[in-house]
């Protein structure tokens, strides 16, 4: 995933900068080997694997953006581990939140008495990877819960309603 954030927010950069976001979503969070051969995982994500990568994957980026990797000027990596160490969802580095398996979505999800993001405190909802649609990046629980609270038939801010 590229992204960014400075276009439509440019307090996100100094002036006359911008900021590029790339989320690689599926890196192992321990490695086991480098399918081309020319990296060595021997250290998991060390400091010298975090930086091989990210030129990897700048050098593959300037097929799409040439001279994106000459105006880079600082980056900071975040590997699985990382992930994991400053966020306690994300277990074993999992950006998602969790099990996307069937039993985990759906009505299921977080559990059958949260379904529909209705939380016990009238007018407060729950949303995020832990609620339907499930984890990932889109916003999906949000727009759900978006879409409900601009309907009047489940607005839970009219009387009798939840």
């Amino acid at each position: 995933m590229v992204g960014q954030q400075c276009v439509l927010d440019p307090s996100r950069a100094p002036e006359g900068k911008a900021t590029l976001w790339l989320q690689l979503q599926e890196v192992p969070f321990e490695p086991v080997g480098d399918a081309a051969g020319e990296l060595s995982v021997a250290g998991g994500w060390s400091e010298k694997l975090k930086q091989a990568y990210l030129h990897r994957v700048l050098e593959r980026l300037e097929q799409f953006a040439p001279g994106t990797r000459a105006t880079v000027l600082a980056s900071d990596i975040i590997a699985p581990p990382d992930l994991a160490a400053s966020n306690p969802n994300a277990v074993s580095g999992d950006p998602y939140g969790g099990s996307a398996e069937l039993f985990q979505n759906l009505l299921w999800r977080p559990f059958p008495q949260a379904a529909g993001h209705h939380t016990t405190v009238r007018g407060l909802w729950h949303i995020g990877a832990s609620t339907h649609p499930g984890p990932g990046l889109s916003g999906g629980s949000g727009h759900l819960v978006a879409q409900r609270l601009t309907t009047r038939k489940s607005n839970p801010f009219k009387r009798n309603q939840r």
